[in-house]
C-alpha cells in the first residue's frame, strides 16, 4: 500500500494514475525559529482545514500537540539535563494510498494503528488524512520523546525499511494493495495478498 524513504517525495505509478511515495522524516529546530514555532508551522500544515478529511490521536490534542510535545521534552530536559534543542523534535510519516482505496476515515484508522505499532503507544502522536489530492494519505506526526520521559527516539539504520513492513502489514490485515518488490527509488506494482 505504501513505501518509505528518508529522501525527497517522488511519484509512484499505477496503471496511469500517480500516488505519492511515503517517508519517515526527523524534523529539527529550524534556523531562526523556536522549537514551538518550528512545530506549530508544521503541524499547522498537517490540520489544514482545507486538506484535513480526518483526524485521531494518542496522549495528545492535535490543536495543542506542539505545548503538550514540549511540556513532555522539558520534563525530559529536567531528569536528563540534556536540551530541547538537541536532536530531532518529532518525527513525520507520510503514508499514502491508491486513489479510490479507502475513506479517510479507513486511512485515518490505519494510519493511526501503524502509529500505535511503531510507537508501541509510548510517544504521543497524532494522524491527519488529506484528501486534497487524488491519493489520500496520512501526515503522521510523533513526538521523539516518550510520553514517560524514559527515552526519545532515534532514527535507526533500517527504520524506513522497518516502517514500511510494518505498514505492508497493516494494510494486508485490512485487505489493502501494498507495493510489490519495492526498493528505494524504484517504481514497484501494487497488489493485494490475493494477487500478489
Amino acid at each position: 500500500m505504501w513505501w518509505l524513504y528518508n529522501t525527497a517525495t517522488s511519484i509512484l505509478e499505477k496503471g496511469g494514475a500517480t500516488t505519492a511515495t511515503t517517508y519517515i522524516r526527523p524534523y529539527k529546530q529550524a534556523a531562526g525559529m523556536s522549537a514551538a514555532q518550528t512545530m506549530e508551522e508544521r503541524f499547522a500544515y498537517g490540520l489544514n482545514p482545507q486538506k484535513v478529511g480526518a483526524v485521531s490521536s494518542h496522549l495528545c490534542d492535535p490543536d495543542t500537540a506542539a505545548v503538550e510535545f514540549l511540556l513532555v521534552k522539558s520534563q525530559y530536559q529536567a531528569a536528563t539535563a540534556r536540551p530541547i534543542e538537541r536532536g530531532a523534535l518529532f518525527f513525520q510519516i507520510r503514508q499514502a494510498f491508491p486513489p479510490g482505496e479507502v475513506t479517510a476515515e479507513e486511512a485515518n484508522k490505519i494510519g493511526f494503528e501503524t502509529a500505535m505499532r511503531w510507537t508501541k503507544g509510548k510517544y504521543q502522536f497524532f494522524v491527519c488524512t488529506h484528501t486534497d489530492k487524488s491519493h489520500l494519505h496520512n501526515h503522521i506526526y510523533f513526538n521523539s520523546t516518550a510520553f514517560d520521559c524514559s527515552r526519545k527516539f532515534h532514527n535507526f539504520i533500517g527504520s524506513s525499511f522497518a516502517l514500511r513492513r510494518l505498514s505492508d502489514r497493516v494494510c494486508l490485515e485490512h485487505d489493502l494493495s501494498v507495493i510489490q518488490n519495492p526498493s528505494q527509488h524504484s517504481k514497484g506494482a501494487f497488489c493485494t495478498m490475493a494477487s500478489g
